[in-house]
């Protein structure tokens, strides 16, 4: 049996810890799945996994194991995908999930961008107000900020950061008086963001309201569009993007609150199912992102080569 999907096949394995969910993502059968990893265990002579009825779990030499070949074979997968995609022309449905904290005005200007390079390819965009699985939702990639907890399974790409901005409407801001300082904001209503998949330690701009404006009113919303429209309707102060609520600045609707402060920015990852055998169009917009500095002149680019991983690795 082909040692390189041996390989393959144990590091998906331990990652889902299911031979049956390795065999479905590997378009293979659970015996086939089965033997893959036998095979390499009689090759190395050493057991890598233990069996239960109701569970797959790595053994030391399994543990051991994992840990030098999963970045081996990602790196394969990863030239493979590189050449499959410079050979191929992108083409056919893309279809994205994207998460509500990327915004709409942003994301139609990114696709507007890309299928002019590739007008081949078709998007179709699923915006999600709950969890994603790339897998039960037969997406081709999913765009999401860099604190969503994708499972170790997903391929994750850094793709840039941005910075945040408070606004507010000139209607909210006459109506509560001079905003001259950080204590200022917990007397006032806050928009911010809420979303119950991907609430977590790591999502800075939850954290950086919460430490500064623990005693305001807040009215919470899952989608970064629609804090901004709360924004526009003189609702509150929001905490967003500089990329979503640029053009409102320019021409004031919005205004920029406590300009000075230093706040967090926020970032945009891609992830996909998978570096090997990438389809033409996944692997395009990949590289797109990572040559577009996601946001534009609002975003810092992120090293790729640094961040590129297999999340969980």
């Amino acid at each position: 049996m082909d040692y390189l999907q041996s390989l393959r096949m144990f590091v998906k394995v331990a990652e889902l810890g299911s031979f049956t969910g390795a065999a479905d993502q590997m378009n293979v059968s659970s015996a086939v799945a089965t033997r893959s990893v036998a095979s390499l265990e009689d090759r190395l002579d050493a057991r890598l996994l233990q069996r239960t009825t109701r569970s797959v779990t790595l053994t030391e030499a399994g543990r051991l194991f994992l840990d030098r070949v999963r970045s081996i074979v990602a790196d394969i997968d990863d030239v493979e995908g590189g050449l499959l995609a410079a050979t191929g022309v992108p083409s056919g449905t893309l279809r994205l999930a994207v998460q509500g904290t990327v915004g709409a005005g942003y994301l139609a200007k990114l696709l507007g961008a890309y299928t002019a390079r590739y007008p081949l390819v078709v998007p179709q965009v699923i915006y999600a107000d709950g969890p994603i699985s790339l897998v039960e939702g037969r997406f081709d990639a999913a765009l999401t900020s860099d604190y969503y907890p994708h499972p170790g399974s997903v391929v994750v790409r850094a793709v840039a950061r941005s910075q945040t901005m408070l606004v507010a409407s000139p209607r909210y801001l006459a109506s509560v008086g001079r905003i001259g300082q950080l204590a200022d904001l917990d007397r006032l209503v806050m928009l911010s963001h809420e979303d119950g998949a991907s609430a977590t330690e790591h999502d800075s701009t939850r954290r950086w309201l919460d430490a500064n404006a623990p005693h305001a009113t807040h009215i919470r919303a899952n989608s970064s569009d629609m804090l901004r429209r709360m924004a526009l309707e003189g609702m509150g102060i929001a905490l967003l993007p500089a990329s979503i609520v640029a053009e409102d600045i320019d021409d004031r609707t919005l205004m920029q609150v406590l300009p000075d402060t230093k706040l967090p920015s926020t970032g945009l990852s891609i992830a996909y199912g998978s570096r090997r055998n990438l389809a033409p169009n996944v692997r395009a917009l990949v590289d797109f992102l990572a040559a577009q500095s996601a946001y534009d002149s609002l975003a810092a680019p992120v090293n790729h080569d640094d961040i590129a991983l297999e999340e969980g690795a």
